[in-house]
């Protein structure tokens, strides 16, 4: 069960977000950066089985166009989860999409094909990452993929950069993302670096994504 200070950090995480949506702050969304990082996604994700939809979780699905590029590529039965309901995309062309609002790790659903974790993980308290990768493998059919996205450490160590509101940014490396998820039961199978065009402290940033399949 999530911890006081888990929810705690919940509100943080939440009224950070909150307004870099409020002032249409939000850079990362409609991005070309986000758009490789969606097609990642799809060169990873799961073959679709005879007779039925893929199902897919999208956390932290924010403005939902992702979310609607997933069903409509896919043809997928999806479900985009955000801490905010500030979804604001258009209805799919083929599959079916439905936007639900509240925290990861208070999420049930019948075991997924595809789970899509794109930004989420790199902004969770580090002691809350092993929690949140044995949820995702509880959501999750054998077989099931996970596709994760987070800033790509350009110095080989993995390091928080709080903002000031409290809310952490984590640049973590391809070895801790991947000691975290192959002892909880998963099997690595692809990876990508994304070029941010950003620098800061001195450093070039990239975006590091990941797929594993649930064992």
């Amino acid at each position: 069960m999530p911890t006081e200070e888990y929810a705690g950090y919940r509100e943080v995480v939440s009224e950070s977000f909150r307004s870099w949506y409020g002032q249409q702050r939000d850079s990362w969304t409609g991005t070309d950066t986000n758009a490789r990082v969606t097609e990642f996604v799809l060169g990873t994700a799961p073959a679709q089985e005879a007779g039925r939809r893929r199902t897919v979780l999208d956390v932290g699905c924010g403005r939902g166009l992702q979310t609607v590029a997933l069903a409509d590529q896919l043809s997928a039965d999806v479900v985009g989860l955000d801490l905010l309901d500030v979804w604001d995309a258009p209805a799919p062309e083929r599959g079916l999409v439905r936007h639900r609002q509240g925290d990861f790790l208070s999420f049930t659903a019948e075991p997924m094909d595809l789970l899509v974790d794109n930004g989420c993980l790199h902004h969770q308290r580090q002691e809350d990452w092993p929690g949140w990768v044995r949820h995702g493998h509880s959501l999750l059919r054998p077989g099931g993929v996970w596709a994760v996205s987070t800033f790509l450490s350009p110095h080989g160590e993995t390091v928080a950069h709080p903002l000031d509101d409290g809310r952490l940014n984590w640049w973590v490396t391809e070895e801790a993302l991947r000691g975290l998820f192959e002892p909880a039961g998963f099997e690595f199978r692809e990876r990508t670096e994304i070029d941010r065009d950003f620098q800061y402290e001195g450093h070039w940033l990239k975006y590091l994504a990941l797929s594993f399949t649930r064992r």
